[in-house]
């Protein structure tokens, strides 16, 4: 865009002074940048990372109070197998490191001594490097793909390790990273000192690329993954992790960018019902205490825009009696609704009545196998 306008303006500007006069040649000029498309502006961040204000403990034990205020992205709440699927991550930086929480419902525990992504593993994709290389399509020094797990074999052995190829790319003094079981799953912690990237200056308002990935084992081999922010691209390329700012705390403003990963949802149509076949729309509900919810609403809308209805969540529920693991239910009439011919978002508000974040299904396809 930035090219553009330096190759052409100065021509436009000569010609239109010349034909209207200079103020009305400026104020054509103005009407012609607020015309631009949206597909032209840089792309902007996707979440938002706060700081960490007291001293993060790596420990296994998820219990400082900066994680209650953390940014936090639920996974897999919806999952047939939800015991052994649903997580969330935790994450926050400060000047020494960046930090990272995981919980998990987890009733099979187990990760190969080789390779130990094989198994109940975090697949971690960070991008620091700067200028034309953010981003780009090949993993370089600055950019890199490591591994932690909680496990050796069935035991608590927490380990880290780099991706093969990439051995050298960043030093691993300093990494820490601890786990503890938990009466349904596994807390784990991650640290990453920002010295591994000494080309990265960690401050406010600077913009990373990252993705995470939560590997599964169900007591054996790898058996399932699912991705916070991408998918399985993201092994492939950096060119395919999300924009992430740090910030100092999340502001309220946040929320309208930052929602659609701290409350995914799912619309489906269950196989097993009991009479009129209903829609059922789930969305997660963190466990932070950036705001109090109010309710959420699902809008329906056929594809040429009209609404087809307006349907509010129920009150939270939990998976295993969890405080931790809470989500909202809404249904309704499947005949209202035929497959492929509507569209539905979720729409959060706090508790006095202000919205918060709008949030869609996601269109893309996060696990293992490609589909819906």
């Amino acid at each position: 865009m930035k090219q553009f306008f330096a190759n052409t303006i100065p021509i436009g500007l000569m010609g239109l002074t010349k034909q209207f006069g200079s103020l009305q040649a400026v104020l054509l000029l103005l009407v012609l940048l607020a015309c631009q498309p949206a597909f032209a502006q840089e792309p902007g961040h996707r979440a938002v990372v706060p700081m960490a204000r007291s001293s993060i403990t790596i420990d296994g034990k998820l219990d400082e109070t900066d994680y209650a205020t953390a940014l936090c992205t639920p996974i897999e709440y919806f999952h047939p197998d939800a015991l052994n699927r649903a997580a969330h991550f935790y994450y926050l930086w400060d000047e020494k490191a960046f930090y990272v929480g995981l919980r998990t419902l987890d009733q099979h525990q187990f990760s190969p001594v080789k390779p130990l992504w094989e198994g109940d593993a975090v697949e971690w994709y960070f991008d620091t490097r700067r200028g034309d290389q953010f981003l780009g399509r090949k993993w370089s020094h600055g950019a890199s793909h490591c591994f932690f797990t909680p496990m050796e074999l069935d035991v608590l052995k927490p380990r880290f390790t780099v991706r093969p190829g990439q051995e050298g790319w960043i030093s691993e003094e300093g990494v820490e990273v601890a786990a503890k079981k938990t009466e349904t799953g596994l807390e784990v912690e991650f640290k990453l000192p920002w010295a591994c990237f000494p080309d990265f200056a960690a401050k406010s308002g600077e913009v990373i690329g990252m993705d995470a990935e939560l590997s599964y084992s169900d007591g054996g081999p790898r058996s399932y993954r699912s991705f916070v922010f991408g998918n399985p691209l993201s092994v492939a390329t950096p060119s395919n992790l999300s924009r992430v700012k740090l910030v100092d705390s999340i502001q309220r403003e946040d929320w309208k960018r930052t929602g659609p990963v701290l409350m995914p949802v799912r619309v489906d149509v269950p196989w097993q019902q009991p009479g009129e076949p209903q829609v059922i729309a789930k969305i997660s509900i963190p466990p932070v205490t950036l705001v109090k919810f109010g309710k959420v609403e699902f809008h329906v809308s056929d594809l040429e825009g009209h609404s087809l209805g307006v349907y509010t969540a129920g009150d939270t529920e939990t998976l295993a009696d969890s405080k931790w693991f809470q989500y909202r239910t809404a249904a309704w009439p499947l005949s209202v609704t035929p497959g492929g011919a509507y569209h539905v978002h979720a729409v959060v508000y706090d508790a006095d009545g202000r919205e918060l974040t709008r949030v869609a299904p996601r269109m893309i396809s996060v696990n293992m196998q490609q589909g819906y």
